[in-house]
């Protein structure tokens, strides 16, 4: 069953509301699956906030071009940078939201710097985690749907939409989408790991299957965590 969690925001007060993260590699349809459930959620008389990390701050938007750009970065400063996003998206964006019983989504979380920089970067995993802790407040997703997928056939699905786009090789230059495919391979088995490890609020759902299957059981899930009745505005 899957648990909820209440804790201390980072200018103190309680946070509540449902918090709901997206993980998965490169291609999974993390996006496609979070907007799809805020649409259904509004639908329904919720008035959902769909947050992007890094991003959805002024910061964490200036953070993430950086990056994924082709530019110099070594592992503790990619750690720190999106630990630095994170900690704004927290206390400006997702804390206020949960405190006025709202639903937040967020594509991408704390699962992702775990994957990421621990099991792809091979940084210190007690390190990260104390890191993830500060930024968050201890505050994490109420349920995390991972969206699984071989890590070649993700990377196909986003040249697949980069050729459809006619996005150009330096503009879709992404940090992480270039690596080797030995990279994107250990950062799967790394959410995989933590899905595992996590089973009272992680759920895994095959990434393979069509776009429909994969709505109705991110619904599923969702569905029993939901309050009774919508907040009759949305937050502010």
């Amino acid at each position: 069953m899957l648990m909820m969690h209440q804790q201390a925001a980072c200018g103190g007060g309680i946070m509540s509301g449902l918090f709901i993260a997206f993980e998965g590699g490169e291609g999974a349809g993390k996006t496609t699956q979070a907007r799809r459930l805020q649409i259904r959620l509004a639908e329904a008389g919720y008035h959902p906030a769909l947050l992007h990390e890094p991003g959805s701050t002024e910061l964490g938007d200036y953070l993430r071009e950086y990056l994924i750009a082709r530019r110099p970065l070594c592992a503790n400063s990619e750690l720190l940078l999106f630990a630095a996003a994170r900690a704004e998206l927290m206390s400006t964006a997702i804390a206020p939201r949960l405190a006025a019983d709202a639903v937040v989504i967020a594509d991408r979380f704390a699962g992702s710097t775990i994957a990421y920089q621990g099991y792809g970067r091979g940084l210190d995993r007690a390190e990260i985690d104390r890191l993830n802790d500060f930024a968050t407040a201890g505050r994490y997703p109420d349920l995390t749907i991972l969206l699984d997928i071989d890590p070649q056939t993700g990377l196909q699905r986003v040249r697949a939409r980069q050729l459809q786009l006619d996005i150009g090789a330096d503009d879709a230059y992404n940090r992480f989408e270039n690596e080797e495919l030995a990279f994107h391979h250990t950062v799967r088995r790394g959410f995989q790991k933590l899905a595992q490890s996590r089973p009272n609020t992680w759920q895994p759902i095959d990434a393979n299957q069509p776009i429909e299957d994969i709505a109705a059981q991110v619904w599923n899930a969702v569905a029993p965590l939901l309050p009774p009745h919508p907040a009759s505005a949305p937050p502010d």
